[in-house]
């Protein structure tokens, strides 16, 4: 079978409610490898400028919600009224593990983020030393990206394995 048969096979066995978490999981996916490849490609220059981290989160925030917003309507058009159907007790009980997983990924990032603030400010040598200035705010968008992504992935595989 040939990938794009494999594809094709595999979006037709997604209900709706699956395809719109694997989408959203791509453009988080996309916004996280966008981001990450940005902070790798400044130059060091760059990196010290708050404008620069300023206008990096301003890219990736734009491009997050016009992403989503395009992705949302083109599912408004081909969802044949799904979109508008409450969800059941079993996607409820999905999209809640998902949530689950994510807020501890969320509070885990947060506090590496606190203690890495606090740490470079009274200058404990425990701190991470890396070369990018504006560590805390970098952990803390990763850690948001991550939790998104851990909370879409583990719903799309509870829905898949029936859980």
């Amino acid at each position: 079978m040939s990938d794009n048969n494999r594809l094709k096979a595999f979006l037709d066995s997604l209900s709706f409610r699956d395809l719109t978490i694997a989408i959203e999981l791509a453009i988080t996916g996309y916004i996280l490898f966008f981001y990450i490849g940005e902070i790798v490609a400044a130059l060091p220059a760059e990196r010290q400028d708050a404008g620069w981290a300023s206008m990096l989160l301003l890219k990736v925030i734009a491009t997050s919600i016009v992403i989503s917003i395009a992705g949302q309507l083109l599912l408004s058009f081909v969802s044949d009224g799904d979109m508008d159907k409450p969800m059941d007790e079993r996607e409820k009980q999905v999209a809640f593990s998902g949530c689950q997983q994510a807020y501890w990924v969320l509070q885990a990032g947060v506090c590496i983020a606190i203690f890495q603030y606090s740490a470079e400010a009274h200058g404990w040598p425990s701190s991470v030393q890396l070369d990018l200035p504006f560590l805390p705010l970098h952990i803390l968008v990763v850690a948001f990206l991550m939790a998104e992504l851990i909370g879409y992935g583990t719903q799309l595989v509870k829905s898949r394995i029936g859980a």
